[in-house]
Order: C-alpha cells, then sequence, then structure tokens
C-alpha cells in the first residue's frame, strides 16, 4: 500500500522519476497551496496510469462495484477538506469522480484504512498490512484550518516469531509520526502517549532558533524530541521544511543558513540516547528502526 503525506509541486514528477506507483491514500494535513497544490495532476495522472496500465476505459461506463478504477481517496480533517473559505475541498471541488474526500470526523481517535463501508473504513481495498491513524490538533496559521499532524500505526494478520516460524495473529508495530507544518499544540496534545518514543518521527523545522509566527525552529523542536523520546527505544527523528530565513532576518547568522548551517545545528544537538536525527533529504530513502 502507498501512503502519501500532501501533495505539494512536483510530488508527481518525483514519484515518476522514482518509479514509485500512483498512491492509494493521500493524507492532508492542512490547506496550505505548497500542500496540496499537485493535488489537480496527482488525481488525473493516477487515472490515467491506471487506464493505460490496464488497458481500461471502464471507470463511467460500469456499475461502480465492477470498475477497475477507484478514486484518489483523501484524508483530512472535516475544516481542511470542507472549510467555505480556505477548505481543499473548496479549491478542487471540480475533482469530483477522481477524488472521494473522507473527512475525519474528530481529533484522538484510532482509524483504520481497509474496507470500503463504515465509518472507519476509509482506503477501499484489503491490504497485508493494516494502517490505522490518528489526528491531533496543531496550530499553524489563521488560513490553515484543521491543520494536525498524524499519527499512524500498523497491523499484520502474520507475524513470526524470533526463530522464524510464521505465526497467526495480529502484531502491531510501533508508530510513526507526521507533523505537518506546526508552530505550538495544546498542552493535551503534547501529553498525548502515542507521541512517545515512535519508530519514527518527521517535525517542522523551519528555522534553526529562530521563533516564526507559523513555524516551529529546530531549536523549539529539540524539547519536543526530549520529552517524547525516553532514551530506551531506538526512534529516528527527520527534519523537514527548512529555511532559515528567519535566523537570518533575526541576526542569528549573517546569511540565510544553508546545508553546512543545518547539519552542524543537528551535530551539535545531543539527543537521548538511541535517537537519531537527521535532515530529510529530497529524493531519499529512509529505514526507520526495527519495528518490535
Amino acid at each position: 500500500m502507498h501512503v502519501l503525506i500532501d501533495a505539494g509541486a512536483l510530488c508527481v514528477e518525483t514519484m515518476i522519476e522514482k518509479g514509485v506507483s500512483a498512491p492509494d491514500v493521500l493524507f492532508l494535513t492542512h490547506p496550505h497551496f505548497d500542500h496540496v497544490s499537485d493535488l489537480d495532476r496527482l488525481a488525473n495522472s493516477r487515472m490515467r496510469g491506471i487506464m493505460v496500465q490496464r488497458g481500461a476505459r471502464d471507470f463511467e461506463e460500469k456499475e461502480e462495484e465492477e470498475c477497475l478504477f477507484r478514486p484518489l481517496t483523501v484524508i483530512g480533517t472535516d475544516d481542511c477538506l470542507n472549510h467555505p473559505l480556505d477548505g481543499v475541498r473548496t479549491r478542487f471541488g471540480y475533482l469530483e469522480g477522481l477524488v472521494r474526500w473522507m473527512p475525519i470526523p474528530g481529533y484522538d481517535l484510532w482509524h483504520s484504512v481497509q474496507g470500503l463501508d463504515g465509518p472507519d473504513d476509509f482506503a477501499g481495498a484489503e491490504y497485508p498490512f493494516h494502517l490505522e491513524f490518528k489526528a491531533l490538533p496543531v496550530r499553524h496559521s489563521k488560513h490553515a484550518p484543521g491543520s494536525c499532524l498524524f499519527i499512524f500505526r500498523f497491523r499484520s494478520d502474520e507475524l513470526r516469531d524470533r526463530s522464524g516460524e510464521q505465526g497467526k495473529g495480529s502484531l502491531l508495530f510501533r508508530n510513526v509520526v507526521i507533523s505537518g507544518d506546526l508552530k505550538s499544540m495544546e498542552d493535551w496534545v503534547i501529553k498525548s502517549p502515542d507521541l512517545r518514543d515512535p519508530a519514527c518521527m518527521v517535525l517542522d523545522s523551519n528555522t534553526i532558533k529562530a521563533s516564526g509566527k507559523y513555524h516551529a525552529s529546530f531549536e523549539e523542536n529539540k524539547a519536543l524530541i526530549r520529552r517524547w523520546c525516553s532514551g530506551d527505544e531506538e526512534v529516528l527523528v527527520l527534519l523537514n521544511h527548512l529555511s532559515g530565513f528567519g535566523d537570518y532576518r533575526d541576526g542569528n547568522y549573517d546569511h540565510v543558513p544553508d546545508d553546512e548551517d543545518w547539519k552542524a545545528a543537528v551535530e551539535e544537538f545531543v539527543p537521548p540516547p538511541m535517537v537519531t536525527v537527521r535532515i530529510a533529504e529530497d529524493g531519499a530513502c529512509f529505514a526507520p528502526p526495527q519495528f518490535d
């Protein structure tokens, strides 16, 4: 199963270049255009790709249950999708039929991506790994209603014991946390036990030191890393959305921080034991620590 988080510009070209299949499910962290601008091309390219691959154009001519083509499932909070002024659906409503809009009914609730029907089933297919997710609210900007971070966890119907023998049951893997853009979050969100010791955590870190209006800094995220990572589990932390212009504006640097400045800042940080902090690189593939 291919899950994509946000659909900013060049995501379609990047997937084509890397030979990655079209996503089965798209999650949106918030409706800012730099995170949704490729939604149109993504939905249309996915449809065309399926038509070419399968040699079929039956999505308009058959009953829904007989069609090979399924709309792209787009999941986000209700405000992110349906806000009357800034919601994604307001901008991309013309994609009806190519996109299946699935608003999340509430925060801090686990849902599954597993089947066609039912309030907790979002995707439209069965997969070897059952993906479960929840959204927690974050503060970003007034024009980003419904901003959230996502927590994902996976279950497998098959598991292997330490000897390699295959058995039956349900194995739960450690969480994966993806923040989207954020400036801050409420105290109850910070205290969520689901944020503790994830296998992997992707954090919006727009500046190194400067405290901005809409994004977190690496300095602020250090406190979150120390709080959420006990040091008893291997955790991979990836920093994304890097800029640093605020550091130059506020006089923390005499230039806009470049790659070397960011690498130096990461190397200087001493995280809890067993925690690795890295910069998320375009087109790179990162393998989180072994799931429990």
